[in-house]
């Protein structure tokens, strides 16, 4: 009676690994990974985080792609959406995309840098004039070197989304000149050209991660940032920040990328379905980008911050000192594609 007991259990045993195993096997194959190649049930999930505020329309233009790329793959593809750095930093989150953790993300083009030196190209001051010619620019053949250049890094680049135009902010003078920069602690996005243009302007510039900005603001480890007006009211900045210079030194473009994993595993259709969906969603992303300049300017107004607008010597001015870092961009992202860039500007 034992021996057959003994038995039983064994055999038992043996039936519960094998179906363990056979269950693996099977989850392994349906692709039920973190993150998000695809789920049990067959469907593809994109896991996609941004550093913004649910409030901010880098948020809502998240929201429209979510739309648009389920609704176009019947709901074999589903977007979950993390905001406000719930999955770190921008510089963590371009990492986890290498990595196969994360599957898309749309940081600033600073960050990537790091990746490319192509990138260094939009973090060259006083580039663009306007919107539109940063359109037409980073839509074209520039534009798109610039982001196939990522794939030797792991990252797929997409398309353009829009940041905006940055301004200049502090808690400790009104700003009209480079001269009222002096002694001013300055956070600057994660790049050492950054810190070289602006500690050329006369501040004490140091980078900081966005995800910690606010905290170093209202603690005072840093007295001055420069973000778009939208970001600036969304991330609530008026409240340790006084004074807003209306500098417009940089155009900052959201290059959207993926998990080039990911996008090569899905099938021709799905992959163009993802594509036509950034492209969809940059439209309407510049839409509002376009509404939120305007109405964030009379908000930060409204919340008590003084606004500065420099006269065209004073920009020029700003510009003169900021533009030392032209020859080492060109130089670092490669002299042949400067040179094509300004021809493209003319």
């Amino acid at each position: 009676m034992k021996l057959n007991r003994l038995l039983f259990l064994v055999m038992l045993t043996f039936t519960m690994l094998v179906i363990a195993a056979c269950s693996g096997e099977a989850s392994s194959e349906g692709g039920n990974d973190e993150n998000g190649e695809s789920s049990g049930d067959g469907e593809f999930v994109i896991k996609a985080g941004h550093a913004a505020s649910q409030d901010h329309f880098q948020h809502a233009t998240f929201e429209k792609f979510k739309e648009v790329v389920e609704e176009n793959s019947d709901g074999r593809i589903k977007v979950e959406i993390y905001p406000n750095s719930q999955l770190g930093g921008e510089r963590e989150m371009i990492e986890a995309i290498q990595l196969g953790n994360l599957t898309m993300a749309a940081p600033s083009s600073a960050p990537l840098a790091s990746f490319s030196e192509a990138m260094l190209l939009w973090d060259l001051p006083y580039l663009f004039p306007d919107a539109e010619t940063a359109h037409r620019i980073l839509d074209g053949e520039v534009g798109q070197t610039v982001l196939d250049s990522l794939e030797e890094n792991g990252l797929k680049g997409l398309v353009y989304w829009e940041n905006g135009f940055r301004h200049f902010t502090n808690n400790v003078r009104p700003v009209s000149s480079t001269d009222d920069l002096k002694g001013i602690k300055m956070r600057t996005l994660e790049n050492p050209l950054q810190v070289e243009a602006w500690s050329s302007a006369g501040v004490n510039a140091t980078p900081i991660a966005f995800n910690e900005l606010y905290s170093s603001l209202q603690q005072g480890t840093v007295d001055a940032q420069e973000t778009p007006l939208a970001l600036m009211y969304s991330m609530k900045f008026y409240e340790v920040q006084d004074y807003l210079t209306l500098t417009g030194h940089m155009y900052s473009p959201w290059p959207v990328i993926i998990s080039p994993a990911f996008y090569d595993s899905l099938p021709d259709d799905l992959q163009q379905v993802v594509f036509d969906a950034a492209v969809e969603s940059q439209e309407y992303n510049r839409q509002l980008s376009a509404e939120d300049e305007e109405n964030s300017l009379q908000l930060l107004e409204d919340e008590g911050m003084e606004v500065i607008e420099l006269t065209e010597e004073q920009r020029d001015e700003f510009k003169s000192k900021m533009e030392v870092v032209y020859e080492d961009i060109a130089n670092q992202a490669g002299q042949d594609l400067f040179e094509q860039l300004m021809d493209e500007l003319e």
